[in-house]
């Protein structure tokens, strides 16, 4: 039985807690298909981070089984031993030659509580939260492990036009509402100013980092960072110190000897994250439409 948010949610009432889900409906937005799980007193319990669910459907279902493979073992050490089984008295040789103690020729017919029953509903759910491989029959000759597939190598390369749909993708998750055409003009923009994006490609656009050359007037030219986004599910893995770095080399052949970074205040850990490359916060920047 395929897992879905109903049978979670069953799973989780059977032990007690409550099953939340993210209320975000745009895939690629916050906690969007995320999620958690709260106690009766609604405490969080698992997948919930600073009110952030970060929890898939197979890691609560992973969570949910656990629980329940551990009551059943407490239920197994309180269970009483099993009465051994009484050895068959000796045949009686007369009454084995009596007639009469031959066993009937026709069998008793099967009364209703001796028939076998169909699932009840938490059985159902127990089933559903059960691997796949549990619920396969034994053999003789097990199928083979099937070798895992090896993760595509990381490329850090300027934006092409094909990888518009990805950029804005990634832009979404730091507020950017345009669309794909308008991503588009942008790179090609930046390409002619010789100042390409830059895009972490793994199978796919998963990260991405935009900059531009700004004169100044105390430092000369300055090399701005104006967006470093990388996808929820590769953070914390290198992708943006990989496109950092990817970047320096591109801003020593305009010869700037200054670098800064832009980061929205909505996006956490920004700060720190700069921090870690080496930048030092040295001012505030301020912003009015026109």
């Amino acid at each position: 039985m395929a897992l879905d948010d109903a049978t979670l949610r069953e799973a989780a009432n059977h032990r007690g807690l409550k099953l939340v889900k993210s209320r975000k409906r745009k895939p690629g937005v916050g906690d969007f298909g995320h999620f958690g799980l709260i106690d009766a007193a609604g405490k969080p319990l698992f997948g919930i981070d600073d009110g952030t669910l970060t929890a898939t459907v197979q890691k609560i279902a992973d969570y949910l089984r656990k629980g329940e493979a551990s009551t059943w073992a407490e239920s197994a050490k309180a269970a009483p031993p099993r009465a051994k089984r009484a050895e068959p008295d000796e045949p009686d040789e007369d009454a084995a030659e009596d007639d009469s103690a031959a066993p009937p020729a026709i069998r008793p017919r099967a009364t209703k509580s001796t028939r076998a029953s169909a699932p009840t509903r938490r059985e159902r759910t127990h089933e559903a939260l059960r691997p796949p491989s549990a619920s396969r029959p034994r053999t003789d000759h097990p199928e083979p492990t099937p070798e895992p597939q090896p993760e595509p190598e990381l490329t850090i390369r300027p934006a092409l036009q094909a990888d518009a749909d990805g950029v804005r993708d990634l832009l979404a998750l730091i507020g950017f509402d345009g669309t794909s055409r308008d991503v588009a003009r942008a790179l090609a923009s930046a390409a002619a100013r010789q100042e390409a994006v830059l895009v972490a490609d793994r199978g796919g656009v998963i990260g991405c980092l935009a900059w531009h050359v700004i004169p100044a007037f105390q430092h000369g030219p300055i090399a701005r960072i104006t967006a470093l986004v990388v996808a929820e599910n590769a953070r914390r893995s290198g992708i943006g110190r990989a496109l950092f770095d990817a970047a320096t080399d591109e801003f020593a052949r305009h010869h700037v000897e200054h670098v800064e970074a832009m980061s929205a205040i909505a996006v956490r850990n920004a700060n720190g994250f700069y921090r870690a490359l080496g930048l030092e916060q040295r001012s505030y920047r301020f912003l009015r439409a026109l």
